[in-house]
Parts: structure tokens; C-alpha cells; sequence
């Protein structure tokens, strides 16, 4: 057993407050803290994975509908968060949790894993149980250097992720997309650039978030592009991106000169991992998730409910 004080007090606040059926304000008032310091005590215990809660569904219709989606895409694995009572941000920390612990039972010694950005890949790096693991490898796949004053995170989640797992980052600084083809293969021509990128097309576990695309996007903050370049893409039937590379409401390449501009990892080479993961729901990602269910390019989905729902629909439409 753990001689820390922190996971000591945690474990002792969770065994009052679940095993023994305490309320808040009681532990509060035993321990001599505050309530609200109760509830954060008890969510830190969550986070820690001290306290696992589990939600049995007599009808089992949650696993029916993991069933069903695996089946009629042909996934490895379909894992579905609650879409009840959240708005954007906590749907995705609700994803974040859930791919973390996915990603937990996937990773061993030697892995060599590949993580994208983004703001959903910030929590899920965010819910990770540190580990430690021998020879694993963390590769940034795609580049996340904005061209405007915008932070994408890109680096911080790659390195927070080998934190977690005492790994080896691998970084990827460089933009993910440039003007021309020669800027990329220049950058490409750079040995550490071409030793990551290799890296990423080698990685067993590749986990990514997918975009939609709009005039608000994070790619357009990024400014990666300007407005009629939007507006042509979106006249293609542009519906988003997945690891920066645009794709069409049928899950193809939307435009070739486009992605012979992009660096990163290929759509194509996501295929080949034996976890290829995507981590995306709500209303406004659900025709580039369907896009890329189409495009074969993820093999394990992690969304919500209602999304899964809509995805099953919309598949039924298109036989």
C-alpha cells in the first residue's frame, strides 16, 4: 500500500463517501474541511482512477449500440460516453477519459504510439495514468507549428504523453501545411523531420480527433486557411479533417494539390496500425467521423451516444 498522504487522504475520502454511504457535508464535518473540498477530493479520486464507477445498463442498450456500429463498419473496438447533460466541453472530457483508458490497455513495453492535437487529445493526455513502460516511444504525427499567433498544443500533448508513460518524445516543428510542395520536401529533407515522420508510419497505436471544417475552425484559426480557400473546399463537399489532411463528405481526399502540401502521417498508412484510434463526437463532427468510417481510416471509435445513433442512420440512408 502507498505510503503518500495525498493518495492516502483521497482513498480515505472515497471509502466515506462510497463504501460507507457518507454524505459530503458529514465527511466535511469528520475530517474538518470544507464540503467543496469533499467534492473536489472526490473527483481528484476519479481522475486518479482510485475510484472507477461503473454504469450497468439492464437493457444493455449501450453495448447494442457499440455492437452494431462495430459491426456494420467493421471495427476493432466501439466505446461510447453518455451524450446526456453535456455540452461540448465535457463531452470531450468525457471522450478524453475514456480514450485514456482504452489507450492504457494498448500500450506495453516497445510500443511505439503516435498521438495527433487538439483540444480532445489534451484531455485525453490530461486522464492518463502515469506508467512506466520500457522502450516506449511517443510521436507527434502531424505538424502543429500555426502560422498566426495561435498555440495548438501540439508539442505540449506529445510531451505530456511520453511523460505519463516515462517515454521517448519525438516532436514533429513544422507546420501542417505550407504554401508549396518544395517548402515540404525541403523540410522533409531535414534528417530529424524525415526520422519523425518515419516514426509515425512505423507506430502500432496512432490516436487522433478528427475537425469540421467551417470558417471557425481550429485549422482556420491556425490560419492554415483563408476565406474562398474555405469556401472552395467547402463547394468540393469538404467536411472536415482528420490529422490535417481534407476530406470529403464520401471519406476521399478532397483536393490532391492540398494534401501533397501537408506533413504528417497519410490517411492511407493509418490503415495499417494495429489501433488506429479516433476520438470524436457531437453534432458538429459527426459527417467527418461518418467520412472517415467511410475511408476505412480508424479501426477503433471512441464517441458518444447520440452521435453512434446518427452515425447508424445515416449509414441505413446511403444503402
Amino acid at each position: 500500500m502507498t505510503s503518500d498522504p495525498i493518495i492516502q487522504r483521497l482513498i480515505k475520502v472515497a471509502r466515506l463517501y462510497y463504501l460507507y454511504n457518507l454524505s459530503q457535508q458529514q465527511i466535511a464535518e469528520k475530517l474538518k474541511i470544507s464540503r467543496p473540498g469533499v467534492s473536489r477530493l472526490l473527483q481528484e479520486a476519479r481522475e486518479r482512477g482510485i475510484v472507477r464507477i461503473e454504469v450497468v445498463d439492464p437493457a444493455g442498450n449501450g453495448a447494442e449500440l457499440e455492437k452494431r456500429l462495430a459491426e456494420r463498419f467493421g471495427l476493432k473496438k466501439v466505446i461510447l460516453v453518455p451524450s446526456e447533460g453535456a455540452d461540448d466541453r465535457e463531452l470531450k472530457r468525457r471522450m478524453g477519459m475514456a480514450a485514456a483508458g482504452f489507450l492504457d490497455s494498448c500500450v506495453h513495453n516497445g510500443t511505439i504510439l503516435g498521438i495527433s492535437w487538439g483540444s480532445t487529445m489534451q484531455e485525453l493526455v490530461r486522464h492518463l495514468k502515469p506508467r512506466r513502460l520500457k522502450n516506449l516511444t511517443v510521436v507527434q504525427l502531424l505538424g502543429g507549428i500555426a502560422r498566426a499567433e495561435y498555440d495548438t498544443h501540439a508539442a505540449e500533448i506529445a510531451l505530456k504523453c511520453a511523460d505519463a508513460y516515462r517515454a521517448v518524445p519525438f516532436l514533429l516543428p513544422v507546420p501542417a501545411i505550407v504554401d508549396n510542395v518544395s517548402v515540404k520536401q525541403a523540410l522533409m529533407s531535414d534528417n530529424q523531420i524525415a526520422r519523425v515522420l518515419d516514426l509515425g508510419r512505423q507506430a502500432d497505436i496512432a490516436v487522433f480527433s478528427v475537425g469540421r471544417l467551417s470558417h471557425g475552425c481550429l485549422m482556420c484559426k491556425a490560419d492554415y486557411f483563408r476565406k474562398e480557400e474555405v469556401d472552395a473546399l467547402l463547394a468540393r463537399k469538404a467536411v472536415g479533417d482528420i490529422c490535417s489532411r481534407i476530406v470529403s463528405e464520401d471519406g476521399r481526399i478532397c483536393s490532391a494539390e492540398l494534401d501533397a502540401r501537408t506533413i504528417g502521417i497519410e490517411l492511407g498508412q493509418l490503415r495499417d496500425k494495429a489501433f488506429s484510434i479516433a476520438v470524436a463526437g457531437g453534432h458538429e463532427k459527426r459527417p467527418v467521423i461518418l467520412a472517415g468510417l467511410l475511408g476505412r481510416f480508424f479501426n477503433v471509435l471512441i464517441t458518444d451516444e447520440e452521435t453512434a445513433a446518427t452515425l447508424l442512420d445515416a449509414a441505413e440512408e446511403r444503402n
